[in-house]
């Protein structure tokens, strides 16, 4: 008969061979499911309306083809394009995480020379309500297929900084992922310190246009648990699918910036919007050698991301006791006594 310490290290040994199996798919590689693209009128509270690009989890790959609804409901993300940059420079980004289990969005609004920052958030959020919305409309295309429960925003350049405005204003965002994000008008840098959510800050160490030295006070403010990752060799235009004007470039290809853009975005989400708790070592942890990034991480009480400190991290804190990894969080290999003290001295549920 197998003893209880048996048993247990039995258990880490499965959980650590769990781990190993997450971390090793390759989430720069599309995922499963078919992807598809189609555009919308988007109708805001007050009434007015204005187009998105959607790009979803399909039965087929034409533009239009139907949703995807039996494999959902999907976690939901909000995209904000660039200074004059239209939404079709992301759409392989957008595609590839489609294909992965996320319905992206993307406002094709605030276009013009004299963009508003703060309209551009405005309406990624109006987006993310929208989809919520025709997600619990039976009449729908998008009837039963969206997790409006699990929202994200991401975003490049202005649009970056404008998804740190839309995840201030929203606490229901749980994943923030902002790309060489400019720091807008009002402040996306001072927006961020009441960022409660999951961040994970993206840079091109080369990038000529939106310095990474922007995105360090970012970083700093951000009060949730929060990760920079910096893409060796990467470029300010390097996030985007083409070149467009005054565009600059970095010592790596545009094709190997995307695929590591790729892999980033998709293991970060996966455990924050789709639950998928194996991911947490490969986020969080050192990035191996050949990850071609350099990461500084700062983790909170706050395990899941979703802005709270409550009993579900209390939870996950007392699952990993004795253990290292997930609820370190003094950082001395175990979680213990001390872990449980800083949990409950930033109780916010």
């Amino acid at each position: 008969m197998l003893t209880r310490r048996a048993l247990g290290g039995i258990s880490v040994v499965v959980a650590a061979a769990l781990a190993g199996a997450a971390s090793a798919q390759d989430f720069s590689q599309p995922g499963t499911l078919l992807a598809a693209r189609r555009d919308v009128t988007v109708v805001r509270s007050n009434g007015t309306g204005f187009a998105a690009t959607v790009h979803y989890p399909a039965t087929g790959t034409a533009i239009g083809a139907p949703v995807d609804a039996a494999r959902g409901p999907y976690p939901i993300l909000a995209f904000g394009h660039g200074f004059l940059s239209s939404v079709t420079l992301y759409q392989s980004t957008a595609a590839h995480l489609a294909s992965w289990g996320f319905i992206v969005i993307l406002p094709q609004t605030q276009g013009s020379l004299l963009p508003s920052h703060a309209a551009l958030a405005a309406d990624m959020l109006s987006s993310l309500d929208w989809l919520a919305a025709e997600g619990n409309d039976a009449a729908s295309p998008w009837a039963g297929a969206v997790a409006a429960d699990r929202r994200g925003a991401a975003g490049h350049s202005m649009g970056g900084g404008c998804s740190i405005l839309a995840a201030q204003q929203d606490p229901r965002i749980r994943a923030l992922i902002p790309m060489a994000a400019a720091d807008t008008s009002p402040s996306s840098v001072a927006a961020a310190a009441s960022v409660r959510c999951a961040t994970r800050l993206m840079v091109g160490s080369q990038d000529t246009i939106v310095p990474p030295a922007t995105n360090v006070p970012m970083y700093a403010n951000l009060a949730g648990p929060a990760q920079s990752v910096s893409i060796t060799g990467g470029s300010h235009c390097g996030f985007i699918d083409a070149a467009i004007a005054f565009c600059d470039s970095g010592s790596i290809t545009r094709t190997q910036q995307l695929a590591i853009v790729r892999r980033e975005m998709t293991e970060f989400l996966m455990l924050y919007l789709r639950g998928n708790d194996s991911l947490w070592s490969a986020v969080w942890d050192a990035p191996a050698a050949d990850a071609s990034v350099v990461q500084q991480s700062r983790q909170t009480p706050d395990l899941n991301g979703d802005g709270r400190v409550d009993g579900a991290d209390l939870g996950t804190l007392l699952s990993r006791w004795g253990q290292p990894g997930r609820g370190d969080l003094d950082g001395n290999g175990r979680v213990e006594g001390a872990d449980l003290g800083l949990m409950l001295a930033a109780w916010r549920p």
